[in-house]
């Protein structure tokens, strides 16, 4: 038995395979946490039981595991359930009886001294427990991501979900946020939108890591040569960077400098974006490691418009030296400057001649890298994620004999 505190840690999503930003940051915290605490895991898994594989890379931290199977097409007939409540779809579709089951009877009988929502997701099975220490790791303010998502979307029907999601999440968000002793976020900009929803609400900044270790620093940048995207490339946003890449962005820079390749690597890409792959332009999917295509690019490009929250591809290639350009928005949450760790256009012309730029200035390359990857290193290892961890849980933890936590006679499901 560990010295620490016994934490229930709830998330969505499996934290293993390392594949996906929430995975990865959850698994990290956990392994962090695990060092210290007893850490108690109620997680869901999309599909079947987990594997053996995955019960051992999260028990093997020292973590207690109870997974929950999801069938997605169960719950997202279940998300009907939004027309009937105040719950958003994202909500309906991770409540579950089997999960709220295994949480109360935690709380109940395992003298739990702190519970962490891995997300708004899990934030409901929490809400019953008022006197219970609570943290609500949103990560981005949901408001603020549906509203750009539903300005950016391109078909009605896409429009009208993100118009109705971000309607629930009006009623929804402020209300939850305020029910927790602190949520986190991973940027500044989330935790101005989320202080304009409720002012009452207390807030900390926990932004992502990287692994320093895999996503390693290379000198040589004589080596490097074409652009790079990467990314989940089923992800609509993802998409839609990657065609306006080969669209808007490639040509005007092969007018400049011949010959440029492009390669856009990542999960799952559309039949559509296959379609595209030409001479000069491949499309690597589903491979298994993207590290060698950071270290092989001369620059990684990221339009990025829309959203909230941090791009943790930006993360990782700014961690291995490969010079970014991107937007704006594509680096919130990041402290980067302009021409010094990376360079920042807002039109797809302004990003293509930042590109040709760094493409004909080797020194420039140089010095990008150079300044990005000590910037990961001072803001966005795991080291000083978890120190920001560390002083929340601090600022949440009494000092005393933790009370006892009544289970609630009914569970309150919504926000009223």
């Amino acid at each position: 038995m560990k010295h620490g505190r016994t934490i229930l840690f709830l998330t969505p999503r499996y934290p293993w395979p390392l594949i996906g930003g929430d995975r990865v940051k959850a698994y990290h915290l956990l392994r962090h946490l695990a060092a210290q605490h007893n850490v108690i895991l109620v997680t869901f898994n999309h599909g079947d039981h987990p594997t053996p594989e995955q019960r051992a890379a999260i028990e093997g931290l020292g973590v207690e595991v109870h997974a929950v199977p999801l069938a997605p097409l169960h719950a997202a007939l279940a998300s009907a359930r939004t027309f009937t409540t105040d719950l958003p779809l994202e909500i309906t579709f991770y409540t579950r009886p089997d999960f709220r089951a295994i949480v109360d009877n935690l709380v109940a009988h395992r003298g739990i001294d702190l519970g962490i929502s891995f997300f708004m997701r899990t934030a409901e099975y929490l809400r019953p427990y008022p006197a219970l220490p609570k943290i609500l790791i949103a990560e981005d303010c949901r408001v603020e991501y549906q509203t750009r998502s539903t300005e950016a979307a391109r078909s009605p029907i896409q429009k009208l979900v993100r118009w109705w999601e971000t309607r629930q999440l009006l009623r929804y968000e402020p209300v939850v946020i305020e029910e927790f002793d602190v949520t986190t976020f991973v940027s500044p900009e989330d935790i101005t939108a989320s202080t304009g929803l409720n002012e009452r609400a207390t807030y900390a900044l926990v932004t992502n890591g990287v692994d320093m270790d895999r996503f390693a620093f290379h000198e040589g940048h004589a080596e490097r040569h074409g652009l790079l995207f990467a990314g989940k490339l089923d992800v609509l946003a993802n998409h839609l960077m990657a065609t306006t890449i080969i669209r808007r962005i490639l040509p005007s820079v092969r007018e400049a400098v011949p010959n440029t390749t492009l390669t856009i690597a990542g999960a799952g890409p559309r039949r559509a974006l296959r379609a595209l792959a030409t001479t000069g332009i491949r499309i690597d999917a589903d491979v298994p490691d993207l590290v060698p295509y950071f270290h092989r690019a001369a620059v990684f490009v990221h339009p990025h418009h829309g959203g909230s929250g941090i791009q943790n591809k930006v993360l990782e290639a700014m961690a291995t030296g490969c010079p970014v350009v991107t937007t704006p928005s594509g680096l919130q949450g990041i402290e980067a400057t302009h021409g010094v760790h990376a360079m920042i256009g807002t039109t797809p012309e302004e990003l293509a001649a930042h590109v040709i730029t760094i493409l004909r200035d080797e020194d420039l390359r140089a010095t990008l890298a150079r300044n990005a990857r000590q910037l990961m290193v001072d803001t966005h290892s795991w080291s000083h994620v978890f120190e920001q961890m560390d002083g929340v849980i601090a600022s949440v933890l009494p000092t005393t004999t933790p009370v006892d936590i009544p289970t609630p006679a009914t569970p309150q499901p919504s926000a009223s």
